[in-house]
């Protein structure tokens, strides 16, 4: 195994653990680069090496430092981008990093669009492919009379926005509520604009993930519907099931090939109650967190990508007939819990994607300890915030929105 090509995954949340698991159990080493105290990956069976690298998300540029100290014995490995961070610096340093490892993203000239919301809203308004309204880059100072509220401010950059707010966007219900979210994306001399909310429940969001290969066709392709959002509605996923692709395959990879993809990407819609019409969220063109409902579909997205790089080969992969869900464990007992008041979802509710045919994106029976960290270290956070006022504030960062409806992710001071 050791001098088989392996991979780097940068990134040990749930989705570096899906990419290290879908390689490993096809004997491919992989080395873990931790960038978070609460990564996990790096406690796989098979991982051959954790590295950290704990000031990433501040220092970004410390991610090539590392490669570059590190490239002789990760000599031809693949390169697996699991966060925004990892795939801007990836991109921007393509030509350096193409000399000694293998690239499954494109450079940044065709990357930065899934980087940037705003491009990629361009995008698909030249294709004619619905988005929310867009009130523009609004300024805190200007009147907001002719804004239909409620409305989300949503960062061009999401990955800064989170580091900066612990949050992917501010919500708004009026004119006060705005002002003081703009306010402190002004502060932040971060770039935000101001869409309109589209209505609807956390099950009204679709999504589409397809791989084209390097010649811009898609050779495999995996739908999804989200079920349960952590925290709801502008969090992520926590519990997911098989979807139908239609109608968003072809403005999907229209898009892509506008821009000129090449790789894994997963596009987000959600249903917009009012004119039941699928309206563009985001696309991501990294390892994503619900890889694993593909993998268990019969969509193998990282092994795909590792083939490409390495043998170049024609690749594809068609989905089986599982019609199953897909459980974060951990993130849907909590906020479950935490999101009792607005979500009420009742003990039928709760319980009824666990009587179904189910994955789950940390336990595994096979791989128990990244399952059995994960909870050891919520367990520490959580004593640790009966005396430290920081982490206290770092918890609520993280379950804000809870106790409304729909959820207020409030601006921190």
């Amino acid at each position: 195994m050791s001098q088989r090509v392996g991979a780097v995954v940068i990134g040990a949340y749930a989705n570096g653990l899906e990419t290290v698991r879908s390689l490993g159990i096809e004997g491919i080493p992989t080395a873990v680069i931790v960038t978070r105290s609460t990564d996990i990956a790096q406690y796989s069976r098979w991982a051959v090496e954790g590295v950290s690298l704990p000031d990433f998300h501040r220092k970004p540029s410390s991610l090539i430092d590392l490669l570059d100290q590190r490239c002789t014995d990760w000599k031809g490995w693949v390169l697996f981008p699991t966060n925004d961070d990892s795939l801007v610096q990836i991109a921007r340093n393509s030509e350096k990093l193409s000399r000694h490892f293998r690239l499954i993203s494109p450079p940044w000239e065709i990357t930065r669009p899934l980087v940037r919301k705003d491009l990629i809203y361009q995008t698909a308004q030249e294709l004619g492919i619905d988005l929310p309204v867009c009130y523009g880059s609004v300024d805190s100072r200007s009147p907001c009379d002719e804004i239909e509220y409620p409305v989300i401010v949503k960062p061009l950059e999401g990955h800064r926005f989170y580091e900066k707010f612990g949050s992917k966007l501010f919500f708004a219900r009026g004119k006060d509520e705005l002002r003081l979210a703009l306010g402190e994306v002004e502060r932040s001399q971060l770039d935000a604009h101001v869409y309109d909310f589209v209505p609807g429940p956390d099950s009204h969001f679709h999504n589409y993930s397809v791989y084209m290969d390097r010649n811009g066709e898609p050779v495999a392709e995996f739908s999804m519907k989200k079920i349960r959002k952590s925290p709801p509605l502008f969090g992520v996923c926590r519990v997911a099931e098989t979807g139908s692709k239609a109608p968003l395959r072809e403005p999907t990879i229209e898009m892509l090939r506008r821009i000129g993809w090449h790789g894994m990407a997963n596009a987000e819609y959600k249903l917009d109650p009012r004119d039941g019409r699928y309206r563009l969220m985001e696309i991501n063109g990294r390892c994503f967190l619900m890889q694993g409902l593909a993998r268990r579909g019969g969509v193998n997205y990282p092994l795909l990508a590792w083939k490409e790089a390495v043998s170049m080969q024609q690749i594809g992969a068609q989905p089986n007939d599982w019609q199953g869900v897909w459980i974060h464990l951990h993130a849907d007992l909590i906020y479950s819990a935490a999101a009792l008041p607005t979500e009420r979802l009742g003990a039928r509710g709760f319980f009824s994607p666990y009587s179904r045919p189910k994955t789950f994106a940390v336990w595994n029976s096979r791989d128990p300890k990244p399952f059995a960290m994960q909870w050891w270290k919520s367990a520490l956070i959580l004593a640790k915030a009966f005396t430290s006022p920081k982490t206290r504030s770092w918890l609520r960062s993280r379950m804000q929105g809870i106790g409304s409806s729909p959820p207020s992710p409030k601006p921190k001071s």
